[in-house]
């Protein structure tokens, strides 16, 4: 944690054998490791409350891109022209059957070669 080796920690306790004497020197030891032990858990309490935070911030930000995504798709359909008594499903319905329809002529000129060109015959 400090990168102290022994030489260095042997030191310190001397030093601190020598300012404290040995009757106060294991009680600073006690109030030493209770000091860390509750600044171990005050960490973890603000680790834990930082995480819960960004679960939070994660879960708003999906819930917005998918609101986002869905005004856009309600936006981009509203906005195409239905004709008067037509339903948005008779549009889709239309908008796929012309689909289909181009996709069958795009086929059969694939089959049949490009219009206007004779086969070659290689």
């Amino acid at each position: 944690m400090f990168n102290i080796g022994l030489p260095e920690l042997l030191i310190i306790l001397a030093i601190a054998l020598i300012v404290f004497g040995p009757n106060k020197l294991p009680e600073l030891a006690r109030a030493f490791g209770r000091a860390m032990r509750e600044f171990k858990k005050a960490t973890e309490e603000v680790k834990e409350s930082f995480e819960a935070e960004t679960r939070d911030l994660e879960e708003i930000k999906s819930e917005l891109t998918q609101t986002s995504v869905l005004t856009d798709l309600t936006e981009e359909l509203s906005s195409e022209e239905v004709a008067p008594g037509e339903t948005l499903d008779e549009e889709m319905k239309s908008a796929e059957a012309v689909l289909s329809e181009s996709d069958k002529t795009d086929r059969r000129e694939n089959e049949e070669g490009p219009k206007g060109e004779f086969p070659s015959h290689g």
